[in-house]
C-alpha cells in the first residue's frame, strides 16, 4: 500500500514539473516582451527620445515568439507614426513620441492586465497645424486643412473672435478626410476685417485645438484733400444804352467750365447809370456750365454800366468709402 502511494506521489510531482516547465516555456516569451515594452515606454518618457529608433530597436530585440505576439502591432505603430509627420512634418515630434508611448502602454496592458504599467489614456483629438496657418483676407482661400490625430469632424466646432474681442459661433462645414485630416470650408464663415481669429475647438469640452489668425491687407493712407482753387472765367465791363422805348436785353457771358472744374460764381456790380443788371446761370442744373446770362433792363434814353464777373473752382475729389473685405 505504501508502494502504491509513493508511486502516485511521484506521478503527481512529475506532472507538476512538466506543467511548470510548459508554463515557463510559454510565459518566458511574454515576460521578455513585457520587459522590452517597459524599457521602451521608459525611454520614450524622455523628451530627447527618438520614437522611431526606440520602436525599431524593440522590434529587433524580440524573439520570434515575441514577434508573433506584438510584431503586427509594432509595424502598424511605426506606419502610423511615420504618417503622422506628413505632410511637411506639421505634427510636432514630441506629440508623436507621446502618442507612440501611449500605444505601447496599451499593448503592454493587453499582455498583462494584472500589473499595467500605464493607465489607459483615451484618444483625444489633436490638431498639429492648420494649413494655411494664417487666413489672409487678400487671398480668401476656400479651404483650411487641419492636420492632426484622432480627428472627427462631428466632434469639432468653429467660432470666430472679432477684433473687438467678442466671439460668435458659426455653422462651419467640416469634412473629415481621415482621422488625421479635416477640411474646413471657409466660405461658410463670411470672414471680414472685423474678425481676428478662427478657433477650432472640441464640441464636448470646448478646448481650443487650433487658433488661426485672420489678417487684412495693409491699407494705403488716404489721399490728402486739396482745398478748391478759384479761377476767373471772364470779367467784362458791360455798357448798355436804352432806346426810345427803353431796353430789355439778355446777354450771355462765359463758356463751358475747364475740365475738372465747376462753376463758382456769377456776379454783377452796377457801376453807373439807371436800370438793372440781373445775372442767372444759363443751365442751372449743370455745375460744369460756366455761362451766365445777364438781363439788362433800362428806361428810355438811359444807359447803364455793369461789371460782370464769372469764376470757376477746381472740383473737390470725393474720397471713396473704404471697401470692407469679406470672404465668402
Amino acid at each position: 500500500m505504501a508502494f502504491v502511494t509513493s508511486s502516485a506521489n511521484r506521478l503527481i510531482w512529475r506532472f507538476v514539473a512538466l506543467l511548470a516547465t510548459a508554463c515557463l516555456a510559454a510565459c518566458a516569451p511574454k515576460n521578455q516582451v513585457i520587459d522590452g515594452l517597459d524599457k521602451a515606454i521608459g525611454e520614450l518618457g524622455k523628451p530627447s527620445a527618438d520614437w522611431h529608433a526606440v520602436v525599431v530597436s524593440l522590434e529587433k530585440s524580440l524573439p520570434e515568439t515575441g514577434k508573433a505576439l506584438i510584431g503586427q502591432d509594432l509595424d502598424r505603430l511605426i506606419q502610423i507614426g511615420l504618417g503622422s509627420s506628413a505632410p511637411d512634418g506639421r505634427c510636432d515630434a514630441n506629440l508623436i513620441r507621446d502618442r507612440v508611448r501611449q500605444e505601447l502602454g496599451r499593448i503592454r496592458i493587453k499582455l498583462d492586465t494584472r500589473n499595467p504599467p500605464l493607465t489607459p489614456v483615451p484618444h483625444f483629438p489633436v490638431i498639429c497645424e492648420p494649413s494655411p496657418a494664417v487666413f489672409d483676407l487678400d487671398r480668401c482661400v476656400s479651404n483650411i486643412e487641419l492636420h492632426g490625430h484622432d480627428l472627427d469632424a462631428s466632434a469639432l466646432t468653429v467660432s470666430i473672435t472679432g477684433v473687438n474681442g467678442q466671439s460668435r459661433s458659426v455653422e462651419a462645414d467640416l469634412v473629415a478626410e481621415s482621422g488625421r485630416l479635416v477640411t474646413l470650408d471657409t466660405g461658410t464663415l463670411k470672414l471680414s476685417e472685423d474678425d481676428a481669429q478662427i478657433i477650432v475647438s472640441t464640441r464636448d469640452s470646448g478646448k481650443a485645438l487650433a487658433v488661426i489668425d485672420v489678417v487684412a491687407p495693409a491699407k494705403l493712407p488716404p489721399v490728402p484733400v486739396m482745398p478748391p482753387v478759384t479761377l476767373m472765367v471772364e470779367e467784362v465791363l458791360a455798357h448798355i444804352e436804352g432806346r426810345s422805348f427803353g431796353e430789355n436785353k439778355s446777354v450771355i457771358y462765359g463758356r463751358k467750365c475747364t475740365p475738372l472744374h465747376q462753376r463758382s460764381e456769377c456776379s454783377v456790380a452796377q457801376l453807373r447809370g439807371v436800370g438793372q443788371c440781373e445775372p442767372a446761370w444759363v443751365d442751372p442744373t449743370n455745375e460744369r456750365d460756366c455761362r451766365c446770362r445777364v438781363q439788362f433792363t433800362l428806361p428810355a434814353f438811359e444807359s447803364v454800366d455793369c461789371r460782370v464777373k464769372i469764376s470757376e473752382r477746381t472740383m473737390v475729389r470725393q474720397q471713396p468709402a473704404p471697401r470692407k473685405l469679406v470672404c465668402g
